[in-house]
C-alpha cells in the first residue's frame, strides 16, 4: 500500500511541476510540442551576413548553412527560441570571419538575440558598429574578443541595459573614452562578467564603483592603461570572485586586510 501511495505522489508531483512551468519549459516536456521553425526572413539574414565576409573554409560550421529547405535552427552555431523560433544565439567564434561590419548590416535584422559570440576571428582593424548598442536592445552577453576591432568604442554600447557579459579583450587599439569607464559601469548595472583586458582607458576607476557594480562576479582590466589610486571599495562588492588588473604600471594602491568571508577566489594586481 505504502509503494502505490508512493508512486501516485511521484506523479502528482511530477503533473503538478509540468503544469506551473514556464512555456518554455512545459512545451519541452509535452509530448505534443512541435518545435517552430527559423524564421525565413532571420535564415535569409544569417546567410547574408555570413556572405559579407572572406571565408578560407577553415570551418566547417557553414557547410550546413544553405537556402534550401533546411530549418536554420539546426545550423551550427544557431540556437533558436523554443517558443517562437526566432533566433536568440548566434555563436560564430574561431569561424575565420574576415571583413568588418557596418551599422546595415543583415546581423542588426535579428532582433531577438540574446547572445552574440563573435570572439577570434579578424575585424581588420575596423570599428566595433554603432548599431549594436541601437538595433539589439536584447542582448544579454556579447564577446567580442580577439577579433581586430580598433578605434573608439561606441557610446550605444551603454544603451544595452540588459547586458550581464561583455568581453571586449585584447583588440588593436580599442579605446574606452566615451562612455568612460564609469558611465559605461553606471549604466550596464546588471553585468556579471566584464572583461576588458588591452583596452587603453586612460582613466581612473571610479570610487563609487561599489554603488554601480554590485552585481559583478568577473572584472578584468589587464594593460587598461589605468591611472590613480584603486578604489578599495571594489573588494567590498558583495559578489566579485575574480579581479586581474596586472600590467597598470600607473595605478597605485594597495590591498585591504581580507577576511575569511570575502568571495574573491582569483586576484591578480
Amino acid at each position: 500500500m505504502a509503494a502505490h501511495t508512493s508512486f501516485f505522489f511521484f506523479i502528482f508531483l511530477l503533473t503538478h511541476f509540468l503544469f506551473y512551468s514556464s512555456p518554455t519549459t512545459f512545451a519541452s516536456f509535452s509530448p505534443n510540442h512541435i518545435p517552430p521553425t527559423c524564421d525565413d526572413h532571420e535564415k535569409s539574414a544569417l546567410l547574408q551576413f555570413k556572405d559579407s565576409f572572406i571565408m578560407d573554409d577553415c570551418d566547417p560550421k557553414f557547410e550546413g548553412w544553405k537556402l534550401d529547405g533546411s530549418d536554420c535552427c539546426w545550423w551550427d552555431g544557431i540556437e533558436c527560441d523554443g517558443i517562437t523560433g526566432h533566433v536568440i544565439s548566434l555563436d560564430l567564434s574561431s569561424s575565420c570571419l574576415s571583413g568588418s561590419i557596418n551599422s546595415s548590416s543583415s546581423l542588426f535584422q535579428l532582433l531577438h538575440l540574446r547572445s552574440l559570440n563573435l570572439a577570434h576571428n579578424d575585424f581588420n582593424h575596423s570599428s566595433i558598429p554603432s548599431a549594436l548598442g541601437h538595433l539589439l536592445p536584447n542582448l544579454a552577453h556579447l564577446n567580442l574578443s580577439y577579433s581586430g576591432f580598433s578605434g573608439p568604442i561606441p557610446s550605444s554600447i551603454s544603451n544595452l541595459s540588459k547586458l550581464s557579459s561583455l568581453d571586449l579583450s585584447r583588440n588593436h587599439d580599442l579605446l574606452l573614452r566615451n562612455p568612460d569607464f564609469k558611465t559605461l559601469l553606471r549604466k550596464l548595472g546588471n553585468l556579471q562578467v566584464l572583461h576588458l583586458d588591452g583596452v587603453d582607458m586612460s582613466s581612473t576607476v571610479p570610487d563609487d564603483i561599489l554603488a554601480n557594480s554590485s552585481s559583478l562576479l568577473s572584472l578584468s582590466l589587464v594593460d587598461c592603461n589605468l591611472q590613480g589610486e584603486f578604489p578599495t571599495p571594489i573588494f567590498q562588492l558583495p559578489k566579485l570572485e575574480v579581479l586581474f588588473l596586472d600590467s597598470n604600471p600607473n595605478l597605485t594602491g594597495h590591498l585591504p586586510d581580507f577576511h575569511f568571508s570575502t568571495t574573491l577566489r582569483k586576484l591578480d594586481g
